[in-house]
């Protein structure tokens, strides 16, 4: 699972320019956060809806049309056409220039007229084919479909995971996959080294991400796919009672929320038991201890520990990139490049606990990696962990997010457990037993009360949302975002 560019805790105010009767006139529009992702920020974060105005685009044109055809003088019309196409044309730059179409664009020295100019074509191509590609389609539906596409991608990880453990080293394949993830990401790479902060809080942020990977690896080894995705999406209440340790205020609903997440995850354990569903099973905390390091003891209690202790993690790594962050503008670039960074910390610690084992393990290096050659390894598995369900879905994401209001967007992340269920039980024939369902019932409701609020109300990181994207000058609608 798992996002990381951000402000603080309030929302972004952005003004936002439309061409009405000739005139412009300025609105100013509070830009609100989702809840979740696989990434920790982008995904998850607030949005800057930069791509509003390219779907004002076709308003500016039919009022470009009525100002030329009410200008009786023909002369004045042609002035009148040609400055509104004018600023029309600005307008259409700036927006591009806050979005991931600028990924697109080539990037230009301030003094290069002539670049500046190819920008500017660029970017008029750019709006041109978004215009199409869009065209008689809502954005509310776009991003439905998206959400779907990238939810479903992000809920098969943890199954993938649990397939490739079957055939080579976990370390291995996690190395592996981040490799394949930041070479996607790698052009960007040259926007993040060129600040000082980006670099630390990439080198920070992607320690606390290896830390959760690690965990949730461990985790999985030992429970079924469908309750580690379920267990997993502890993240999201994680982080506003994570904020409320550092002195920040948690909101009631938070605790409310906690309260049912516990109760699902006492449910899924058969801690506590219903009538009908199951027996109540005593477990103490000597018991959770040996689960934890006795390999006698239940393999499935330790493995659902590690993977809420990895859920944690990442809520810290959420947190940490709020605070390291805060206040930080980003463009689109610097953010994938900061994603880019967390990746290679990820693929170099993995690659260190490989070496590791190496050093303790008086045994062949194939018994390290868990394959007797390179062509033994599920390069496929590899290759679509690491480019589609992991680096595709995280960039398709910080479109997705532009394109559905805060409260839709939560909805939509609150399904991903839940196409991890579907995902292990195809790919794996897991099922939940009948406790574990209503454990998992349990669970996915908390996301979804810890995440509650009007869609036009300002939320924060106390809120139970990951951090918020920070306005840029002229660019991104995101900032960065990280493996979770």
């Amino acid at each position: 699972m798992e996002p990381p560019s951000v402000r603080g805790t309030e929302d972004a105010l952005r003004a936002r320019t439309r061409w009405s009767g000739g005139t412009t006139t300025t609105t100013t529009t509070t830009t609100t956060r989702a809840t979740g992702g696989q990434f920790a920020a982008t995904p998850g974060g607030s949005v800057r809806k930069s791509l509003d105005a390219l779907d004002d685009g076709m308003d500016a044109s039919a009022a470009l049309a009525v100002v030329t055809l009410v200008d009786t003088d023909e002369t004045a019309a042609k002035t009148s056409a040609s400055s509104a196409s004018f600023t029309l044309g600005a307008a259409r730059d700036t927006a591009i220039s806050g979005t991931f179409l600028d990924d697109f664009v080539e990037e230009c020295d301030v003094n290069d007229a002539e670049c500046r100019a190819r920008q500017r074509t660029t970017r008029e191509v750019l709006w041109e084919s978004w215009s199409s590609v869009n065209r008689g389609v809502s954005k509310r539906t776009r991003g439905l479909v998206l959400f779907g596409l990238i939810m479903a991608g992000f809920g098969a990880n943890i199954t993938l995971i649990k397939v490739a453990q079957q055939e080579m080293s976990t370390d291995l394949f996690a190395a592996l996959r981040f490799v394949v993830g930041s070479l996607v990401f790698a052009p960007f790479l040259k926007n993040a080294i060129k600040d000082d902060r980006i670099i630390r809080g990439g080198f920070e942020l992607g320690l606390w991400v290896s830390l959760g990977y690690y965990l949730q690896n461990l985790g999985v080894e030992s429970t079924d796919a469908a309750r580690a995705s379920f267990i997993s999406s502890f993240t999201i209440i994680a982080v506003p009672i994570i904020a409320g340790l550092a002195g920040r205020t948690v909101q009631p609903k938070v605790w409310s929320a906690t309260a049912i997440a516990v109760a699902g995850l006492a449910l899924m354990e058969n801690v506590i038991g219903v009538p009908g569903f199951t027996d109540a099973v005593s477990v103490s905390t000597t018991e959770i201890t040996e689960a934890l390091t006795s390999p006698g003891m239940d393999d499935t209690l330790r493995g659902d520990l590690f993977t809420l202790g990895s859920a944690l993690v990442f809520g810290i790594h959420i947190f940490r990139t709020d605070c390291i962050f805060n206040g930080v503008t980003l463009r689109h670039k610097e953010s994938m490049g900061l994603v880019c960074l967390q990746m290679l910390t990820v693929v170099t610690v993995f690659m260190a606990l490989l070496v590791r084992d190496y050093i303790q393990c008086d045994c062949d290096v194939s018994a390290i990696l868990g394959v007797q050659s390179w062509t033994e390894v599920p390069w496929f598995e590899v290759f679509f962990v690491g480019a589609v369900t992991t680096a595709g879905c995280v960039y398709l994401e910080t479109v997705a997010l532009t394109l559905l209001a805060s409260q839709e967007a939560t909805l939509m992340y609150s399904t991903e457990p839940v196409w991890g269920a579907i995902f292990a039980y195809l790919l794996l024939g897991e099922t939940l037993s009948t406790s574990a369902t209503a454990g998992a019932a349990l669970i996915l409701l908390s996301t979804v009360v810890g995440s509650m609020g009007d869609a036009d109300e300002p939320r924060s990181i106390e809120d139970g949302a990951p951090p918020p994207t920070p306005p840029p000058p002229a660019s991104s609608e995101t900032g960065g975002a990280a493996p979770r």
